[in-house]
């Protein structure tokens, strides 16, 4: 791993630990073992880093929970389950325990960082559309009823999801996820065309 992404790496666990506000340079530094001009060499501030940090894991999202190569061969549905089974994976993880780390930063950042803000708006809303596009697809292969509002009810689980990591985060307590990703299940399932 070069340095560039030594520092990206050490500086999105420090965040997703301890927030942006409260990551310095400094702490950076200490995990990474690079020097300050290093890190001033590839970065021009800790806000380049933290929409880099950013970036890296919004790839990683799209790529390893919300559409994977290994599930283009499922149907919508199977899809949307598949992709609860990877957020409930992850959620009862130790790395759970921490929260979403995009959840986290918004809740942080969007009162007080506009650019930032906006970026996690758009990532929320990719994310919505990826699934609203599952439920117009089940929709279109008679998997879902026609009455599934697809844009609301993505949206929602979205919603959900951030609330159970949330939630999570703050009891310590793994089962929270299994049983919210248990009821989004029920809630997807009378959706359904049976």
């Amino acid at each position: 791993m070069d340095s560039k992404q030594k520092i990206v790496s050490e500086a999105a666990k420090l965040i997703h630990t301890k927030g942006f506000n409260n990551t310095s340079v400094q702490d950076i530094l200490d995990a990474t073992a690079v020097t300050k001009s290093n890190f001033y060499y590839h970065f021009e501030s800790k806000e380049q880093l933290g929409f880099e940090v950013l970036s890296q894991r919004m790839q990683w999202f799209y790529d390893n929970m919300i559409e994977p190569p290994s599930q283009a061969e499922l149907g919508p549905a199977e899809q949307v389950d598949a992709f609860l089974d990877r957020i409930l994976a992850l959620g009862i993880s130790p790395l759970g325990e921490l929260g979403c780390p995009f959840g986290n930063l918004a809740q942080e950042m969007s009162a007080i960082h506009e650019p930032l803000r906006q970026a996690l708006s758009e990532f929320f809303k990719n994310g919505a559309e990826r699934l609203e596009q599952r439920f117009e697809e089940g929709k279109k292969a008679g998997v879902f009823k026609q009455d599934l509002p697809s844009r609301q009810f993505a949206e929602f689980v979205l919603a959900q999801i951030q609330g159970s990591f949330l939630l999570r985060k703050t009891h310590k307590d793994p089962h929270i996820m299994e049983r919210n990703i248990e009821m989004l299940r029920k809630l997807i399932e009378a959706y359904k065309q049976h």
